[in-house]
């Protein structure tokens, strides 16, 4: 589903379909990329909703602890290059100009290699163009736990983590106090986004 330029795609576990629906999802996620100050950049990026199981197999595999969580964030690049901040281009060069040998790339006569840029299909041009952020994965049955202490609905809250998921793959973080200031009033500027939206 679409906002502006944005592109969330959502997976929603069937046990979770009736409690959040992809309109809820895709707000959340556009509200964090309306903080950010991105209106008209064009980003991808996927949210799936799941359960305690899975988080935690995720948290497992990929970061060494056995213990499920709130919200995973995957981030697809991890570059210094662009750390999430306004200002930032998000466009991606569509020919790769590295000189590094690939045992599948042509070379001319003068042994030099030949960039190819691949062409898509019409219609597949705005998507491929999208610079893909990475994934977010929330455990619903937490969110519903951990709703009360911040005083929010369930959905409300798994919106909340939604938000700050996105706000990870752009790059903040929260080990240090002056990060985790920095990121805590990117979130609350993104609620915000978020309440006139729904409101």
């Amino acid at each position: 589903m679409t906002g502006d330029s944005f592109r969330v795609n959502c997976d929603i576990g069937e046990a979770f379909e009736k409690e959040i629906g992809e309109n809820e999802v895709v707000a959340a996620a556009r509200a964090a990329l309306l903080a950010e100050e991105l209106r008209g950049q064009s980003i991808e990026l996927s949210v799936a909703v799941s359960d305690d199981t899975e988080v935690q197999r995720l948290n497992r595999e990929y970061r060494g602890v056995d213990r499920s969580t709130d919200v995973l964030s995957f981030a697809a690049e991890e570059a210094a290059d662009w750390s999430g901040r306004s200002g930032v281009n998000y466009d991606l060069p569509l020919v790769n100009d590295e000189d590094d040998e690939d045992e599948d790339s042509d070379e001319d006569e003068d042994g030099r290699t030949a960039n190819f840029e691949f062409k898509l299909p019409p219609g597949m041009a705005e998507e491929a163009d999208a610079r893909y952020l990475g994934d977010i994965i929330i455990s619903y049955p937490q969110a519903e736990r951990q709703a009360p202490e911040f005083g929010n609905s369930p959905q409300r809250e798994a919106q909340e983590l939604i938000i700050h998921g996105v706000f990870h793959l752009l790059g903040y973080d929260h080990e240090e106090a002056e990060e985790r200031e920095i990121m805590r009033a990117k979130e609350e500027a993104a609620a915000q986004i978020l309440d006139k939206s729904e409101g």
